[in-house]
C-alpha cells in the first residue's frame, strides 16, 4: 500500500501503526496528489490511503487519476474534512471508503484489510 498525506508526521504515524500488522506492507509514501499518482503508477499498490487537503494537487483531483494508472488499487480516503460532504465526493470519485483521521487505528487497519 502507499500512504499519501502532506504532513510528514501523519505519514510516519500511519506507517508506524500499520507496520505493527504483519500482513500490511507500506511500499511508499507521497506528500501530494501528483506524487501519489507517480507512485501508484510505479508500485501498482493494492491500497492507496489518500488525504484530501494537500498542496500541488488535492486528493479529490488525484483520485480518478490514481484509478487510471493503478486500476486495481482500492483507494481509502483518510481525511479530517467534513465527513458527510467529502465522503460523498470521495466515493463518487472512486474511493471505496472514507475514514476520518480521528478514527481509531483499528478502524483504519480493518479498512486496509477489507477487499471490497
Amino acid at each position: 500500500m502507499i500512504v499519501c498525506d502532506d504532513t510528514r508526521q501523519v505519514r510516519t504515524l500511519i506507517k508506524t501503526e500499520l507496520s505493527l500488522e504483519p500482513d500490511i506492507v507500506v511500499v511508499g509514501e507521497a506528500a501530494n496528489g501528483a506524487e501519489a499518482i507517480d507512485l501508484a503508477r510505479a508500485e501498482q499498490p493494492d491500497v492507496v490511503l489518500l488525504d484530501l487537503g494537500m498542496p500541488v494537487m488535492d486528493g479529490l483531483e488525484a483520485l480518478p487519476k490514481i484509478k487510471q494508472v493503478a486500476p486495481t488499487a482500492r483507494i481509502i480516503v483518510f481525511s479530517s474534512s467534513d465527513v458527510a460532504e467529502m465522503a460523498e465526493k470521495a466515493v463518487a470519485a472512486g474511493a471505496v471508503r472514507y475514514i476520518q483521521k480521528t478514527a481509531p487505528a483499528q478502524q483504519l487497519v480493518a479498512a486496509v484489510r477489507t477487499t471490497e
